[in-house]
């Protein structure tokens, strides 16, 4: 299989600005400093991990192997959700219906599972069709996302209290974010888009693409009356695959699957340092995203020589 260094790499860069989103290292800087990273440079993260999917997506579902990765998705998606349940298990008490919306979506990041699945049984189903109508088809369904979170913004699109308890679900799901993203990994694979291009070109396209998340983040935050509450904004269209498309400039193997198991377990893991710090101590966010680092970091390797990570991550 081909298990890109670069990409292991990517993957683990990745996992680390997921925990910045949840436990900003700079929150004590202000406003700026947290909009500029949580809301900006660390929104990279997720829709970059659907490209990747979807670039090794590609050859399993043509070979006839979706209907098993789902449920391999599924099942981790029921494990986590179990083993996250002392975190969790409060919302059930709530009188409305966040706590059973919450289960059902994932909790926490825990979104992610039920949302690639869904992205990839979309793309399944369209795996016959001629790329203009895929291209088509990731293009209506980036368009509905970006549209919802400039309408939330704006004040024009406001959740409906029957619907979910976080008014991001409308987007952050795999519809809307997982789809189109996961389908520009995968047209990358399947067509080889980008990679005749040059590595300073590439470089230039993920640059230009990670300063416009910035601009874009900035511009949401001043000028928009309900400022910034996205997963999908336009500049990420860019980004995200032209940092797969940068990853991928480079040959060399990863000499097994331990990084992207580390990837995953900073991913998974993290969680669960980031709740008990927010719930046990007083701590300020920088030693709170240390030790939710470290400390993944140090479970998933526990969790490599006992073999419990081929399981579970």
């Amino acid at each position: 299989m081909d298990r890109r260094l670069s990409v292991d790499l990517l993957k683990i860069l990745l996992a680390v600005m997921v925990v910045g989103i949840h436990a900003n290292p700079v929150k004590p800087l202000g406003h700026d400093a947290v909009l500029l990273t949580g809301q900006g440079l660390y929104r990279l993260s997720v829709p970059t991990f659907f490209v990747i999917n979807g670039y090794f997506l590609h050859p399993v579902t043509m070979a006839g192997g979706t209907a098993r990765y789902v449920r391999r998705l599924l099942a981790l998606w029921g494990i986590w959700t179990a083993l996250y349940l002392p975190g969790w298990w409060g919302l059930m008490a709530s009188p409305d219906a966040s706590g059973i919306q919450t289960l059902l979506i994932g909790w926490w990041h825990l979104w992610y599972l039920p949302a690639l699945a869904i992205a990839a049984l979309m793309a399944a189903g369209v795996r016959g069709w001629p790329v203009r109508a895929q291209l088509a088809a990731m293009a209506v369904t980036f368009g509905l996302g970006l549209a919802l979170v400039y309408g939330s913004a704006l004040g024009l699109v406001t959740r409906p209290a029957w619907f979910v308890a976080d008014s991001a679900a409308m987007w952050r799901n795999g519809v809307l974010m997982g789809f189109p993203f996961l389908m520009a990994g995968w047209l990358i694979r399947q067509t080889g888009w980008g990679t005749g291009l040059s590595t300073g070109r590439v470089a230039t396209l993920a640059g230009l693409g990670t300063l416009g998340v910035l601009v874009e983040t900035m511009a949401m935050d001043r000028l928009l009356p309900h400022g910034v509450s996205h997963d999908v904004m336009l500049s990420l269209a860019l980004a995200c695959p032209a940092l797969l498309l940068l990853a991928l400039r480079f040959a060399r193997q990863s000499k097994g699957r331990n990084l992207g198991t580390y990837a995953n377990g900073i991913y998974f893991l993290h969680v669960a340092f980031v709740i008990a710090c927010i719930r046990m101590t007083d701590l300020s966010r920088p030693p709170i995203y240390a030790i939710a680092v470290i400390g993944s970091v140090a479970v998933t390797w526990g969790m490599i020589r006992t073999g419990l990570a081929r399981r579970l991550l």
